[in-house]
């Protein structure tokens, strides 16, 4: 059986770090697959985009059409080894909030786990302040804790067409980067013997 894991959360929220150093010290040995990443070399061989940042912009319809190719493709990996996807639940468009993920396309993936990272709104604005790397849209403290509850809303659905397992873990600032990332490691040890 395919084991999938998505981990998901907010920009700013601290999921890269946390899953880039749980992958070091799980057992089972995940390969890390960003759906945004699948989706955006799906996009810039059709000649839709040529920055990732890019990628919310385009007609919604046209990103349901980017999602599935990824879907399929993650599919395919997952039937050999382990698979965690790094993602959005939710994604904020100019024209409203688009879900990461159709039910036609979670349906696809079919994941084990859909892990959520949250924190305070002001440590997440505090992280996308400090991080000059992206080019992120500016969005309040308000708008920023919509964005959390929409993607457990998000979570939700996707686990009622999925039978996933939803876990919330937190990032806080004085809580510790160590404790959040054992949380993560304990989620992910459960596919240990899945594949042998």
């Amino acid at each position: 059986m395919p084991f999938v894991v998505m981990i998901t959360g907010i920009p700013g929220v601290g999921k890269s770090t946390i899953t880039r150093l749980a992958l070091k010290k799980a057992r089972a040995k995940f390969r890390l697959v960003n759906f945004g990443d699948i989706m955006f070399e799906e996009a810039v061989k059709a000649g839709l985009v040529k920055h990732r940042d890019e990628m919310r912009k385009l007609n919604p319809n046209v990103q349901k059409e980017l999602q599935m190719k990824a879907a399929r493709r993650i599919v395919e990996m997952a039937q050999s080894e382990p698979i965690l996807i790094d993602t959005h639940a939710t994604i904020r468009t100019p024209v409203g909030y688009l879900l990461g993920f159709p039910r036609e396309v979670i349906e696809v993936i079919n994941p084990n786990f859909i892990v959520i990272i949250e924190a305070t709104p002001s440590e997440i604005l505090g992280r996308r302040l400090r991080d000059l790397k992206r080019d992120r849209d500016v969005e309040t403290e308000e708008q920023i804790q919509r964005h959390q509850d929409l993607n457990r809303a998000a979570a939700v659905s996707y686990a009622m067409h999925s039978n996933a397992l939803i876990k919330i873990i937190e990032n806080h600032e004085d809580k510790g980067l160590e404790e959040a990332v054992h949380e993560l490691v304990e989620v992910l040890d459960l596919a240990v013997g899945e594949y042998d």
